[in-house]
């Protein structure tokens, strides 16, 4: 399983973006839906690495959040009053990765259970050493460029987004450069792979 644990920054002189957040995260399937858990905190329980992959997207897109990923093993029955009522090896390995999480420029850190042994830490560090590429792409992103390259179903292209926004093709493909959403989207699969590997390794191919 994946535990997605995610802390609002300089909570303490900000509004209160949980709500916000949760609406975004809304369509993200998961086993238990991502709900505010503390405060300032929210966190979810998900069961595919390209959910967990969307989540860890949309909480970077929206900004000022730490994200830390638990992968391991979770309790079956503790989860079933909801998010909160969560526990095991993964939940715990996700307050370590959002503690560490704000140390870190891209605010992304993934974590495995102590006892899950290094190959499954190896696993965790390559993940997460992809993330801190990607996440730059998606923080650094301006509110033009994310709107030319918004996912239409398919691969992003200039004519689409030059209608919808009633500015002409060429415009749109600067953005798209810049954007460099099509990089961004190209590390999708290894990302998955690579959290389905960490999965793999930290829980012996369990669930």
């Amino acid at each position: 399983m994946y535990v997605l644990t995610i802390d609002q920054r300089h909570s303490r002189s900000s509004d209160d973006r949980v709500p916000a957040l949760l609406d975004a995260l809304a369509g993200v399937p998961c086993v238990t839906a991502f709900e505010r858990t503390a405060g300032d905190e929210v966190q979810g329980l998900l069961d595919h690495p390209a959910a967990a992959r969307s989540a860890l997207l949309v909480a970077l897109r929206a900004g000022e959040w730490h994200c830390g990923l638990g992968v391991g093993g979770v309790d079956d029955e503790s989860y079933a009053s909801g998010t909160r009522a969560g526990r095991g090896p993964a939940y715990l390995a996700a307050r370590t990765a959002v503690e560490d999480a704000k140390s870190m420029p891209g605010s992304v850190a993934v974590r495995v259970p102590a006892e899950a042994g290094e190959a499954a830490s190896a696993w965790a560090r390559d993940c997460e050493a992809v993330w801190a590429l990607v996440a730059p792409l998606v923080l650094d992103r301006t509110e033009a460029q994310w709107r030319g390259g918004e996912d239409r179903g398919r691969p992003p292209t200039p004519a689409a987004p030059a209608r919808d926004l009633d500015i002409t093709p060429t415009s749109v493909a600067g953005a798209l450069r810049l954007s460099r959403i099509r990089d961004e989207r190209a590390a999708y699969p290894a990302l998955d792979r690579l959290l389905a590997g960490t999965h793999a390794a930290a829980t012996g191919g369990a669930r």
